[in-house]
């Protein structure tokens, strides 16, 4: 069996293994961090092989796993391992308290190897029809999980992600379409005209308005999938109703897989015209992104919902970073995507610590958390200075780039209102920061003391790899931004 297979194998199998373990906390629980950090593991040793200097292929080249693939591979497994191990601490607070009952757990613990299953092929994916396929399911897998306690709130909000995701996809499936038939024509090899990597190597001789059409129908469609305005709307009613670790999966992994699809895209069609086209659309993606998702930012209370905006937010930082293009908005992008990652998950998972503490997730009526849960309080902190790029955190990085590269290439209107938008989202974020952890408290009610270092090792985690990150040059990740900006870039 050949290590992309069992990618996809590994997964799959925990799932049925959970699935037909008996109902009991403990084991269900074990189960899940052992088939998790498995997983992970298999994806890493996969990445090395590619670091090492070859790309992998599978099945006729239907599955492959290049640079540009690898950087994704990397948030399925760091991300998703450390967000799964926290899991098992908010489930077993969702269980004590009666929001969830075993089957619900088991259903639980099974679908969210089903999602990394999904989220996996979609990366290593060589067929674009397939990788579409894959991203849709993506959808199928996730949406019981947004809508665990069956309540009507979450249940309203799982509808309205299937529904817009869909149709969303829909516009998606229409650019692949038009990319097979462009491209079968050229090549006259119908399975070859269906995998990406071919599709690269005849990119030139597609017809230059039939390459536009198709990238503008794929922006549309996977640009509903990542978050990118204005077809973001199901992106906050989601993230804010389902639980903390899987709003962490969403928007930490899934939404990157949408992106990487782009990219693909992206790279397709700068090959065939050229890349002043594609720049120019996701620049004014982006800044439109930008500007919306930071005007609803200043509004929002609910500590979920505020980072869910900042999803979107930085959806359009990556197209924004796209936009501007070269060797340093490319690098940006790419490198976001980790960044973000790290930093998302570690927000919603302290999401899922502030209810625990105050029942609610109101930041207006909260206030004082520095006293009540101090390493919460810093661990939150941290991912919003993250989120709003102070220095020597990730996201400084990529949206230092994104500023260098947008003035050594003179678009300076495009950079000006970048940092319009960065002043808002920064005032906008410090404000809600200030008023949950340093505020005076308002007839707040306690109803946990802080967590203990076990149940906040995961958070602790990922507030080093922020850090780590913001900090060093990572030799090994760094080489693999790079090779994947040649990719996009055609070396």
């Amino acid at each position: 069996m050949d290590s992309l297979t069992l990618i996809l194998i590994l997964p799959l199998l925990g799932a049925l293994i959970i699935f037909l373990s008996p109902k009991n906390f403990g084991i269900l629980s074990t189960l899940h961090v052992i088939i998790s950090a498995i997983t992970s593991a298999v994806l890493l040793a996969n990445v090395c092989k590619v670091l090492g200097g070859e790309t992998l292929y599978s099945y006729d080249s239907f599955l492959f796993l290049d640079s540009l693939g690898c950087v994704f591979l990397v948030l399925i497994a760091v991300t998703g391992f450390l967000v799964n191990l926290y899991s098992t601490t908010y489930m077993k607070w969702e269980f004590e308290e009666g929001h969830i009952n075993l089957c619900d757990l088991k259903k639980y613990y099974a679908l969210s190897h089903v999602f990394v299953f999904t989220m996996s092929l979609s990366v290593i994916c060589n067929n674009v029809a397939f990788m579409w396929a894959a991203i849709e399911a993506t959808t199928l897998a996730s949406v019981f999980l947004v809508a665990i306690h069956k309540d009507q709130k979450s249940t309203e909000s799982g509808y309205k992600y299937i529904v817009l995701c869909s149709i969303g996809l829909a516009f998606a499936l229409y650019s692949t379409v038009l990319l097979y038939s462009a491209t079968f024509s050229n090549i006259g090899n119908g399975e070859h005209a269906m995998l990406w990597t071919s599709i690269m190597d005849h990119a030139k001789d597609l017809n230059g308005d039939a390459a536009k059409l198709i990238f503008i129908f794929a922006l549309i469609g996977f640009g509903t999938k990542a978050g990118l305005a204005p077809t973001h709307t199901w992106l906050p009613d989601v993230h804010a109703q389902g639980p903390a670790p899987i709003s962490a999966l969403l928007s930490g992994v899934l939404l990157k897989c949408a992106m990487l699809a782009l990219f693909r895209y992206y790279a397709v069609t700068a090959e065939a015209v050229g890349f002043e086209f594609v720049q120019s659309v996701m620049l004014v993606s982006g800044t439109i992104t930008l500007f919306v998702a930071g005007i609803f930012l200043i509004r929002q209370h609910d500590v979920k919902r505020m980072f869910a905006y900042h999803s979107v937010v930085h959806m359009g930082v990556i197209a924004f970073a796209l936009g501007i293009g070269g060797e340093f908005g490319l690098f940006a992008a790419i490198f976001h995507c980790l960044a973000h990652s790290f930093t998302k998950a570690l927000a919603f998972c302290s999401t899922g610590n502030i209810a625990r503490i105050y029942g609610h997730k109101d930041m207006s009526k909260m206030g004082g958390m520095i006293k009540i849960a101090p390493i919460t309080t810093i661990l939150f902190g941290a991912s919003v200075c993250s989120l709003v790029g102070v220095p020597a955190f990730a996201i400084f990085v990529s949206e230092f780039l994104v500023f260098k590269g947008a003035i050594a290439s003179g678009q300076f209107i495009a950079v000006g209102l970048f940092a319009i938008a960065l002043a808002i989202i920064f005032i906008a974020d410090f404000s809600h920061f200030n008023m949950a952890s340093f505020g005076e408290p308002k007839d707040v009610v306690v109803h946990a003391k802080e967590m203990s270092l076990m149940e906040n090792l995961p958070l602790i985690a990922l507030c080093v790899l922020i850090i780590v990150f913001g900090v060093w040059h990572v030799d090994s990740f760094y080489t693999l931004v790079e090779n994947g900006v040649k990719i996009l870039m055609r070396g």
